[in-house]
């Protein structure tokens, strides 16, 4: 019994195989957060660029009478339309969660939905919750000053 502990306590084949079956591992799981993580990002910006382009389609929205009423002085918003064109631009992007508010002189548009993942699935994580906001105000004609 005591050669058997011997021989075994003094022979080291295979150890070599553990330790880089322990680091493969580290290293796919860094592999996919760096990869997940990239994804996330990217999903986020698309994100806001959806809250961004809904908040200009509402605050384009102006009440024209109030403008020809005061002869191109007073700009606000035809806070319905504003609404509505906000909304419908939120509902044609589809599986969002969102909320529009409208002012008479701005466009408030906050999203939300779940990012999808890849490598983190198999950790049992299948999706990041990612959100994002953006405001928009009114405007017309051509600043003084600029061409």
């Amino acid at each position: 019994m005591r050669k058997l502990l011997r021989r075994l306590h003094e022979e080291d084949d295979g150890q070599v195989m553990i330790l880089v079956a322990i680091l493969m591992v580290g290293l796919v799981a860094v592999v996919g957060l760096v990869t997940d993580g990239g994804m996330v990002f990217t999903q986020r910006r698309d994100l806001q660029n959806v809250a961004d382009a809904a908040a200009l389609a509402g605050a384009s929205q102006i009440d024209e009478n109030a403008y020809r009423e005061s002869a191109g002085k007073t700009v606000s918003l035809d806070q319905s339309a504003a609404y509505t064109a906000a909304v419908g631009y939120l509902e044609q992007e589809g599986g969002l969660n969102y909320g529009v508010t409208v002012a008479p002189q701005q466009v408030d548009v906050s999203v939300s939905r779940t990012a999808t993942t890849g490598f983190l699935r198999v950790l049992g994580i299948d999706g990041v919750k990612i959100s994002a906001s953006a405001s928009a105000e009114p405007r017309h004609g051509i600043a003084a000053g600029q061409p």
